[in-house]
């Protein structure tokens, strides 16, 4: 048995451990405050639009902004993590968001809080994608689909809080007061992961084996002596694929259905969280309400992450992709239908449970998990360009929309629809990689 197949049964076939637990905190931290900065915008939009006089297109622009720099940090992230390594990515990541989040509350002008937006999406989307990679490598096999899913709970949640904060904040301190509240978290969080640990699999690439075995001991509670006992073993030896790799084969099949999800998911949510309040306010509601109920919306869709999760480790990916994207493209086109409070709320929530919930965080899951090691960084951030890409059409393109005064009903039905074709590429274009280790999942798509 090879030494790097040795380290990889030790950790793939370990208990969760309270070490485990700990890196796992650190990436919900990380997950929690990007979610916050990117998912603000939905709710200081109004304040923006009166301060610098905007119209809807504007508006929808400066929205759609964050996600030109955060489609150009996914696409650049990975090529650079994949050589550096994990930790030292995510902590430049987490330097530029910071700067940039602060230069936005400084902002004097229109221009000028466009550029610093999208300069701070180039961390922030450079932040997720190596996140999940990160996870990802240190996971034990039964427990990376639920870890990995469940994480986007706090991503997602991200949009609660914003939300409360917006409550407490900018009726009184006016919308600038959103960004200087982001800066500090990041600064917590670069504290933080000067304390983990760089992850096994990237150091193995690397040939520092010292010091994977290191982290191995202290990390997994299976030992070496244990490890010939262990059945099923798939013995490998890092090998460094080219990222053309993903665009051949199978990679090149299960590669489109990736990018085509991300982007479906990445449109509904994302053109959601910019424009619900504003349609709520729209159908007649107060501010605070609109806030509170796009709030409830979005907690049920960050709790889809985690009982997705759930379901995809005990039924697989595969089926639980096509079914969350399924169900919540028909809720979404039944949301538009809605001709009460209740029923809105009702349709509102299952629609972001199922659809821009649960079905993103056993996407993101799926995507970090089915690459190879020596691109899987890359792989996970192209696949999370095309999800930035959604939110750079969303909303503006949904802006426009809106300035056309079409319906609610036809709102809903064409984000609904969006992700029925989400839930076709779910059917036809995946793999299945719920119970298989990184290293047979490697193995499997190369045969």
């Amino acid at each position: 048995m090879s030494r790097a197949n040795a380290l990889y049964k030790r950790l793939d076939n370990s208990d969760f451990t309270g070490r485990h637990a700990g890196m796992y905190s650190v990436i919900i931290l990380g997950h929690l405050f990007d979610g916050f900065d990117i998912n603000m915008i939905g709710f200081i939009l109004a304040g923006v639009i009166a301060t610098f006089a905007l119209k809807p297109a504007q508006a929808g622009f400066l929205a759609s902004s964050v996600f030109l720099g955060m489609a150009v940090g996914s696409l650049v992230i990975g090529f650079v993590v994949d050589r550096i390594g994990r930790k030292r990515g995510l902590i430049l990541a987490i330097l530029i968001y910071a700067v940039f989040s602060l230069l936005c509350a400084l902002s004097t002008s229109y221009q000028e809080l466009i550029w610093f937006r999208i300069f701070e999406g180039v961390g922030l989307g450079a932040e997720i994608p190596v996140m999940f990679t990160y996870l990802g490598e240190f996971m034990p096999t039964k427990y990376r689909g639920r870890m990995l899913a469940s994480s986007v709970f706090f991503w997602q949640v991200a949009s609660v809080v914003a939300a409360i904060v917006a409550l407490a904040l900018v009726p009184h301190h006016g919308w600038r007061s959103m960004f200087y509240v982001g800066v500090i978290p990041a600064v917590i969080v670069l504290f933080v992961w000067g304390f983990i640990p760089e992850t096994v699999r990237f150091l193995v690439q690397k040939g520092r084996y010292q010091e994977a075995e290191a982290i191995v001991n202290r990390l997994s509670t299976v030992s070496d002596a244990e490890v010939s006992h262990i059945e099923d073993t798939v013995d490998v030896s890092p090998q460094k694929v080219p990222f053309s790799a993903v665009f051949k084969g199978k990679y090149g099949r299960f590669t489109s259905g990736i990018w085509i999800m991300q982007f479906t998911g990445g449109f509904v949510f994302f053109g959601l969280a910019t424009w619900l309040p504003s349609i709520f306010l729209k159908m007649g509601f107060s501010f605070v309400h609109s806030l509170t109920y796009t709030a409830v919306i979005t907690g049920a869709g960050a709790l889809g992450n985690v009982v997705g999760g759930l379901i995809s480790d005990k039924f697989g990916n595969r089926k639980t992709l096509v079914t969350f994207f399924a169900l919540g493209g028909i809720f979404l086109m039944l949301w538009g239908t809605a001709s009460s409070l209740a029923m809105l709320m009702t349709l509102g929530v299952l629609a972001a449970f199922f659809g821009f919930g649960g079905a993103g965080g056993v996407l993101f899951a799926y995507t970090s998990s089915l690459y190879p090691t020596s691109i899987r960084a890359t792989g996970t951030g192209w696949a999370a360009f095309w999800q930035r890409f959604g939110g750079i059409v969303a909303p503006y393109g949904l802006g426009v929309l809106i300035g056309m005064h079409v319906s609610t009903y036809v709102f809903f039905v064409f984000l609904g629809a969006l992700l029925l074709v989400g839930a076709l590429a779910a059917a036809f274009l995946t793999f299945e990689l719920t119970g298989k280790s990184l290293e047979q999942i490697d193995r499997e798509i190369a045969m």
